[in-house]
């Protein structure tokens, strides 16, 4: 029994992908890759600021507390000096003190405490400020 041989039409009858086809998809893919990885360090970056932000905050909500247990005549420039205050990697805290603050009936009564807190960063260094008013 003779077999019949068929040509077969490659071109039509095979369906898949060139050489070329595979290769323009695999770069495809790898451009795709490497624009997700350069997110990486951008995001490690705002975490890092994120963290810091927080720590600054903290640092100076810790002055003004610490600032709260002393009585009105006591807190002067000895416990809020505009020196810096190092906290460690790089943190500053300085704590302003204000006391011509109010009118009228108040000037004396009140004084004014700014607490400034300074960060490092590996991009971009920050700052918190935050301030309260002591009175009598």
């Amino acid at each position: 029994m003779k077999q019949k041989v068929r040509a077969l039409n490659i071109r039509n009858s095979e369906k898949g992908f060139s050489l070329v086809e595979g290769l323009v998809g695999a770069a495809l893919v790898a451009l795709a890759f490497m624009a997700i990885l350069n997110l990486f360090p951008t995001g490690y970056s705002n975490i890092t600021y994120g963290g810091n932000q927080s720590l600054a905050t903290n640092y100076a909500q810790q002055k003004i507390e610490q600032l709260k247990n002393f009585s009105f005549n006591s807190i002067n420039a000895t416990n809020c000096s505009n020196v810096c205050d190092n906290l460690g990697n790089g943190f500053c805290r300085y704590c302003l003190l204000t006391t011509s603050v109010g009118v009228g009936g108040l000037a004396g009564d009140l004084k004014k405490v700014q607490v400034r807190v300074t960060y490092p960063g590996q991009f971009r260094p920050g700052a918190f400020s935050a301030e309260t008013i002591f009175t009598r």
